[in-house]
């Protein structure tokens, strides 16, 4: 509510039933009509609070600063979580506020942490996943007692369970560096976090029963994210973008490393066979990268072709980049058949 509108009729009786002692009993005695007006007027009062106490802070350390600024400047997911603690915490009045209270939004500020946890916890259990994730001993010793990947395996038991929408698999870029911090190894990249998941997620299937329960069923719950069309340039709205849950500049790494793997294999049999390197070389290469699959791009919108592979493709027609690509496959070949 702005600093220059007035409370409404609704936000005025639930402070004065507050006021009064009675707000929880007259609460549960009521109609639904009266029920809905009550629950109106406190979300009035509480959603400035929430949004204070709760919603900017986390925004602010997740980095989304736009939607720190007001509630009509956050994002789709950011503002189902606020929506969600403002109710937490509604709730959390209409259950416990049974005594007098001068100071509604004094008393509300103090206990707006406990509503929005408790809220949290409520609606991790409603997904079927542990209210308050902890890594079972048997999973530590399935790890061997690995630091990092026991704190890796409480922050997936954290994850399938969190309201965020599902957007993204796995938060990679968030546990990348939160195994900085615990390992103390700055060098390692989103893949060997992403190779880590699948070592936990391993470790954890073999209990089918549990994994089944506090993994597979919460992270099918997850909300999917949720698409706002936009306007494009002719006025009209564009297409939502396809959820993937590997990022194109890996699907194209991926592209690259397999051609690069098949062109080995045939430029290593041939010239086992005694034709002659470096005219197998440019004739492998440039079939092998001079064109793309047929089905490469198929997947992406019009305009979004593998990049990487079209890059290749044109360092092989330029004849000089080709012969020192040639020369440099040649090399590697002589070093690999002296070992």
């Amino acid at each position: 509510m702005a600093d220059n509108e007035k409370p409404s009729r609704a936000a005025d009786q639930v402070r004065r039933l507050a006021a009064e002692g009675g707000l929880v009993r007259y609460f549960h005695k009521a109609s639904n009509d009266e029920r809905r007006l009550l629950w109106a007027g406190a979300t009035e009062i509480a959603g400035p609070l929430v949004f204070l106490r709760v919603t900017r802070p986390i925004e602010h350390k997740r980095g989304h600063h736009q939607c720190a600024t007001g509630v009509r400047r956050l994002s789709s997911d950011c503002v189902d979580r606020y929506h969600d603690d403002v109710e937490s915490t509604v709730r959390y009045l209409f259950a416990f506020a049974t005594a007098p209270i001068d100071n509604l939004e004094g008393w509300l500020t103090v206990r707006v942490g406990k509503a929005t946890v408790d809220g949290h916890r409520r609606r991790r259990g409603q997904r079927g996943a542990q209210q308050r994730p902890r890594v079972a001993a048997w999973l530590v010793d399935a790890l061997d007692g690995d630091v990092w990947l026991v704190a890796l395996a409480k922050a997936i038991l954290e994850w399938v369970g969190t309201d965020t929408a599902l957007g993204v698999l796995w938060p990679l870029g968030a546990w990348t560096e939160q195994r900085a911090v615990v390992t103390g190894d700055h060098t390692v990249g989103e893949s060997v976090v992403a190779a880590e998941i699948e070592t936990v997620l391993t470790a954890m299937r073999q209990r089918p029963a549990w994994y089944d329960k506090y993994v597979d069923q919460p992270m099918g719950r997850k909300q999917a994210p949720v698409w706002f069309p936009s306007r494009d340039v002719d006025g009209g709205y564009a297409e939502p973008e396809p959820f993937t849950p590997v990022a194109p500049y890996e699907q194209d790494d991926a592209l690259l490393q397999e051609l690069a793997a098949v062109a080995l294999d045939v430029i290593t049999q041939r010239v086992d066979r005694g034709d002659d390197p470096r005219a197998v070389v440019a004739e492998v290469v440039t079939t092998v990268f001079g064109t793309l699959p047929t089905v490469a791009g198929l997947d992406r919108l019009p305009g979004e072709e593998p990049a990487g592979a079209e890059l290749v493709a044109a360092l092989i027609e330029d004849p000089q980049r080709r012969e020192q690509i040639v020369t440099r496959v040649v090399a590697w070949l002589d070093e690999h058949r002296r070992r």
